[in-house]
Formats: structure tokens, C-alpha cells, sequence
């Protein structure tokens, strides 16, 4: 069907040899070129998108990983300064929900204790929990620990809801529960600095540790100590070109990474 069939008048006067406007299509001139010039501007949007030129990045991360996002980010900022980008560090339960509610792109954090069926992920690398202690510590001299031998120390673990937390409430129930948790706290950093007064000890990931040489990290000595660092998406959702472009460019900077690449390769 014609746009002139659909209005139901006659927008041309056709003759042999010329074709001109009628009076409803002089009327309706004005409008068609405003059409044209919103097409042409859509045309050009979409370009704009497609080249990285402008659009918008939703990143979210856990408190222990987030820091593995910098250089990513800076180098991202500096290639496509016309992408804004939002990051948000949160709990891993909180990260989960505002992906299932589409307000992140993707999360990077380690894997959920409860399967998720609404989520896909990208593997990253493997990280043993360890146990972080001050150099002076009697226990920084063990190669390694269980962690029923951790009873009577004051531990300052995150809190529960954290990812850490869950992943060893989930995976050591009975023991968790005779260990001595005398501070819980859902800041990381604050968390290092309080191992460094050499009162408190802590049980992470062993890819968290800081670069600090009065911590020392203890392997524990126990099966199923592995956590998983991946990024999560919403299974089947919408990739942007700009969570597509960051992806490869993270993949790329944790291949890069000494100390990733040890964790990865098991040295």
C-alpha cells in the first residue's frame, strides 16, 4: 500500500511529462523533510554508536576485585572518551540483583555459592582462599594451615552477604561456626589495614592481596579452596559495543598480569 492509498488523497498531479505536488502535498512538504532530517539524524546516531563516538558503560564490581579494573578503565577512558561510564562496587548479592533488574551491563566478582540460571558468565581465573597475617605473626612462618587451627585467633572477616563471607559459610558450615570472627566489616581496605597492625587476621582470596611486604599470605590446607573470579551478564541480554570493547580489553590487561597469570597457570 502507498502512503497516498493509506491517507486517502492525492499527494502528486501526474502528467506525461512532469509530476507535481497537489495542494496536500505542498501542505504535507514541510513535514516529509522534517522526516528526512530525523532519518539522517537517526542514521547518524546510530554511527556515532557503532564507532564508540558516544554511548554509556555500566560496570559493577566487588569490593575485593574492583581494583583489578583500573588500568582497563583508564586505558577504555582514554580510547573512547565520548562513552561515559558509570562503576558501582557492591556486595556480590547486590551486584547479581541489579543485573537481573538490567542496571549494569556486567559484574565482575567471584561465583555465586547458589547457581543462578538467569546469568551467564566469562571465566577469568582461579584464586585459593588464603590466610592473610602480619610478617611478625606467629603463623606467617607455615607454608600452610587448616582452618580448624585457626581457632583462637581473632579473625576480621567481611561481613555476611559478602562474597568471600558466603563462599565460606557455604563451603565450611561447621567449622565456621567454632572460629573466632570478632570483627566483621564490608570495606576491603579497611580490612588490610587492620591485618597490618598484626591484632587481627583474615581469610581471602589469594588474587585480593595487596602489595604490602608486611603481609604474608598462608595457603590453607584444605580441599575445595578454589574461587572462581568471572564476569556476569543477563543470560541472552543486549551486548553494547562498549561492554563488548571493555571485555576485551580487561581479558587482555588480567592476561598481562603477573600475578593473574601465576594464579591462572598454577606456578
Amino acid at each position: 500500500m502507498t502512503f497516498e492509498a493509506e491517507l486517502g488523497v492525492a499527494l502528486f498531479k501526474r502528467e506525461k511529462r512532469r509530476v507535481e505536488l497537489t495542494e496536500v502535498g505542498e501542505k504535507l512538504l514541510p513535514y516529509a523533510k522534517l522526516v528526512l532530517s530525523n532519518i539522517q539524524d537517526v542514521s547518524a546516531a546510530v554511527q556515532d554508536v557503532n564507532e564508540m563516538r558516544v554511548g554509556s558503560l555500566r560496570i559493577g564490581g566487588i569490593f575485593s576485585l574492583c581494583s583489578l579494573l583500573t588500568d582497563t578503565l583508564v586505558d577504555f577512558s582514554v580510547k573512547f572518551p565520548g562513552i561515559k561510564v558509570k562503576m558501582v562496587c557492591k556486595s556480590g548479592r547486590r551486584l547479581f540483583e541489579m543485573l537481573q533488574n538490567n542496571e549494569l551491563d556486567f559484574a565482575l566478582t567471584f561465583e555465586s555459592p547458589v547457581k543462578d540460571d538467569l546469568l551467564d558468565s566469562i571465566e577469568l581465573f582461579h584464586s585459593p582462599l588464603s590466610v592473610i597475617v602480619h610478617k611478625n605473626h606467629p603463623l606467617a612462618k607455615l607454608d600452610k594451615i587448616s582452618l580448624n587451627s585457626l581457632r583462637g585467633y581473632s579473625l576480621a572477616l567481611p561481613e555476611r552477604g559478602m562474597h568471600v563471607r558466603d563462599i565460606l559459610e557455604e563451603r565450611f558450615p561447621d567449622i565456621m561456626q567454632n572460629l573466632k570472627v570478632q570483627l566483621e566489616l564490608n570495606d576491603v581496605n579497611i580490612l588490610y589495614q587492620l591485618i597490618n597492625t598484626n591484632h587481627w587476621i583474615s581469610i581471602m582470596p589469594q588474587s585480593t592481596e595487596r602489595d604490602d611486604e608486611n603481609l604474608r599470605a598462608v595457603k590453607l590446607n584444605e580441599s575445595n579452596t578454589d574461587v572462581q573470579a568471572a564476569l556476569y551478564c543477563r543470560k541472552g541480554s543486549y551486548y553494547r559495543n562498549a561492554a563488548k570493547v571493555f571485555i576485551e580489553m580487561l581479558q587482555k590487561s588480567l592476561s598481562e598480569n603477573v600475578a593473574i597469570y601465576f594464579l591462572k597457570n598454577k606456578i
